[in-house]
């Protein structure tokens, strides 16, 4: 990947006008959710909220609000290249045996594409600098936005979560909104 981490990526979008920083106070309670709705709407950039009310925590909302993103964020010149690799990544989702010698010779540059992407395993990354557990777990000091008055509590949107089954070894990975009830 061509980003070491967010930084390096919000750092690239903001030199190509592609990230406003947003320094005023900013409501988490529905306010960064209208502003970020009709920038995103208008095909504005991606908004980093650098002082959300009541919080010391950012909030980055429309990472991937264009195409154009997405095609940055996944090392792609242009959005063109992004139809290769979705058929790449659909390959890798359903991949199937080749039905004959021809089909293999033809399956070759993805087999090759596949070979070619490093696993990367870290014993320290950055994402890891502050760990909270147990008491020191507390979810109220995260900016979690209310994003519509009709929503029964501050909800994470597009978070990625990972689950087990207590059956299968299997994991899943799904986006899947998640309430606030509690602290932890």
């Amino acid at each position: 990947m061509k980003y070491r981490n967010l930084r390096d990526f919000l750092e690239l979008l903001e030199q190509q006008g592609e990230l406003k920083r947003i320094k005023q106070e900013i409501d988490p309670y529905l306010e960064i959710t209208e502003i970020s709705d009709r920038t995103l709407r208008a095909g504005g950039p991606a908004l980093l909220f650098e002082n959300p009310k009541g919080f010391d925590i950012p909030v980055l909302c429309n990472l991937f609000g264009t195409a154009k993103r997405v095609a940055m964020g996944m090392g792609q010149e242009d959005v063109s290249a992004l139809r290769e690799l979705g058929k790449l990544l659909a390959f890798l989702k359903e991949p199937e045996p080749p039905k004959d010698f021809k089909n293999l010779l033809s399956l070759l540059p993805q087999y090759k594409q596949v070979l070619n992407m490093p696993t990367k395993v870290l014993n320290k990354a950055d994402c890891q600098q502050i760990v909270l557990s147990g008491d020191q777990v507390d979810l109220y000091k995260l900016p979690i936005m209310q994003c519509w008055k009709e929503d029964v509590a501050p909800l994470v949107t597009w978070g990625l979560t990972i689950t087990k089954g207590p059956y299968k070894k299997r994991q899943n990975l799904g986006i899947y909104r998640q309430q606030l009830i509690g602290k932890n």
